[in-house]
């Protein structure tokens, strides 16, 4: 591992991890997010392809909390019913089960291990979410969500073709649904008794480092923490900038080796190639990025707002 990735691990004795034996599944809550790709998915995609066969009684379920296009699932109750259903399917199964949150949905991960302390094994927070002030999270929300509307209005269809299913419908209203599920839960890392992974990225600034220190500060069992240098919130969206995060939370999940020190530039160059081919439409021209269009709107930052402010 290079010495840019060395990870900082504050590791805690108590906890001791050993192969599963028993059936065991890890489900995984999304964050927020504009996709219907789950942010588990590449974890998921990571351990079948490695781990699949050596490890027969683990399994990873990636757990919607909404799909972004459809409003009806943009509600803090639904975010919990989806998330209990699979906790409860799996309790019916007579699996042992670890939690997995990321961003927003650590706080309701942590009311689940709560609720079910005599079934949830571990848990795992990944960039928990705990300030919505502190951290500028809501302007910030917002400000985004202004901003897409706007892309919406003058770029249309191509901003379509350009996301494709990236999309959401009703943003604002998810957004205060999510915003109400973080003040309504947050307090149930108090309660959280499980061992415990805590991550985070060293340039995260919605998981900030006061975040995470009043989730440190709640939490009653054994946990540790990982500091990843040069990581921010999106800490789970790629194997080739994120893998060795992967890695950690499949070891804490199922004792896996790590194998990435070894792989990592085979693995990089071949995910690196299919990245570089440009999306085309159906006429065969080049379809620009979202960043590209967005860039194109507001080349400067904060130009756009000007802009419409001196109207």
């Amino acid at each position: 591992m290079s010495e840019e990735v060395q990870v900082r691990k504050e590791k805690n004795p108590s906890i001791v991890v050993s192969k599963p034996y028993h059936k065991t599944v890890l489900l995984c809550a999304n964050g927020f997010q504009t996709q219907d790709v789950h942010d588990a998915t590449p974890i998921k995609e990571y351990f079948e392809k490695n781990f699949g066969s050596e490890c027969p009684n683990c399994e990873i379920e990636c757990v919607h909390l909404f799909a972004p296009a459809n409003t009806k699932t943009h509600k803090k109750r639904l975010f919990e019913k989806a998330l209990r259903e699979r906790i409860e399917h799996y309790v019916a199964l007579d699996y042992d089960i670890l939690l997995m949150g990321y961003s927003f949905s650590c706080a309701l991960t942590a009311k689940m291990a709560a609720k079910y302390k005599d079934k949830i094994r571990r848990v795992i927070f990944v960039a928990p979410v705990y300030d919505t002030i502190v951290n500028h999270m809501i302007p910030g929300y917002i400000k985004y969500a202004l901003k897409y509307m706007r892309l919406r209005k003058k770029y249309g269809d191509k901003v379509s073709k350009a996301i494709g299913r990236q999309t959401v419908e009703g943003l604002p209203g998810l957004l205060i649904a999510i915003f109400g599920s973080i003040l309504t839960n947050r307090h149930y890392f108090r309660h959280v008794r499980q061992d415990t992974l805590l991550i985070r990225g060293d340039e995260d600034v919605l998981c900030t480092e006061h975040s995470l220190k009043k989730v440190e500060g709640k939490l009653k069992g054994n946990y540790e923490v990982y500091h990843y240098p040069k990581m921010t919130h999106s800490i789970l969206k790629s194997l080739k900038f994120n893998g060795v995060v992967y890695e950690d939370v499949l070891s804490f999940s199922f004792d896996t080796p790590y194998l990435l020190e070894n792989n990592v530039e085979s693995t990089v160059l071949a995910k690196a190639k299919e990245a570089s081919l440009p999306p085309v439409n159906a006429d065969g021209e080049e379809v620009p990025t979202f960043n590209e269009i967005f860039d194109e709107l507001d080349p400067d930052g904060e130009e756009e707002e000007k802009r419409q402010n001196d109207f």
